[in-house]
């Protein structure tokens, strides 16, 4: 693991280093309740699948809310792809070089496929292009694209509130992939699939990590650990209290590890 850095303040991002991310005596309680995040360090290389494991309620999703920049640390500090925040920090909310897939997927229902997929793009248009939802030929057939290898550019012009949950979970990812991002932060994005559906979808995400792309997930399933991850970390009670490559675990210690 990398020694700590010093805090400092929110700064440009920067592709130095082999870590995208790294946090070091990590709090984060909301009001008025106690610590949802103790003291966590975390480290996930560049084009890696680290999985973050953990039961209801031991912190994952916050987690990947303060790496977003959805949250603000309360002490420690957070560094994403070369930017520091730290406590009372901006964060990196706005980035589109993080993207971010929330437990609800956060697709548009009566948007089309396309659509969707398309707004992954909107960070990096001018503001009226944008309204407008005018954009170039080029981005259209570079979201087709994603949606072929991800199995669903059949169903371009479906409305999305017609979609299965595995087909919903193709167009999350195709819309996070648009950002053109660095850094994917997936939360329980395969949960409650079935086991055909998940391998599909996973196979995808790790052709995508091939071509640079770092990915921090959470999930409750442990075969995704073993086939797909390369670094697992465990949370409980908010405490991280596994960190391992992925080769030196098993289904039996993780579970062991989860529920003690």
């Amino acid at each position: 693991m990398a020694e700590p850095r010093a805090s400092g303040q929110d700064g440009p991002v920067s592709d130095q280093g082999s870590l995208a991310v790294e946090t070091r005596d990590l709090w984060f309680s909301f009001s008025g309740g106690g610590p949802v995040l103790r003291g966590v360090d975390l480290d996930a290389a560049r084009g890696q699948v680290t999985v973050v494991l953990g039961a209801s309620g031991s912190g994952k999703t916050t987690l990947l809310k303060l790496l977003k920049g959805l949250l603000a640390p309360q002490r420690g500090s957070i560094r994403v792809l070369g930017r520091t925040t730290s406590p009372g920090g901006r964060g990196i909310r706005l980035d589109a070089a993080v993207a971010y897939i929330p437990q609800n997927l956060g697709l548009v229902r009566n948007l089309t496929v396309l659509e969707n997929t398309l707004t992954g793009a909107l960070g990096r248009m001018g503001a009226l292009p944008a309204l407008l939802m005018a954009f170039p030929p080029e981005w259209i057939k570079e979201a087709t694209g994603f949606l072929e290898r991800l199995g669903i550019a059949h169903k371009l012009e479906e409305k999305v509130y017609n979609l299965s949950g595995g087909e919903r979970q193709r167009v999350a990812i195709a819309r996070a992939l648009m950002q053109r991002p660095q850094l994917l932060l997936a939360d329980e994005f395969v949960s409650q699939l079935d086991p055909v559906t998940t391998v599909s979808i996973m196979d995808s995400v790790r052709e995508t990590v091939v071509t640079g792309l770092t990915v921090i997930m959470t999930t409750h399933e442990l075969d995704v650990v073993a086939r797909y991850a390369d670094h697992v970390a465990v949370l409980r009670d908010g405490q991280k209290v596994l960190d391992l490559p992925a080769a030196e675990v098993n289904p039996r210690l993780l579970s062991q590890v989860i529920k003690v």
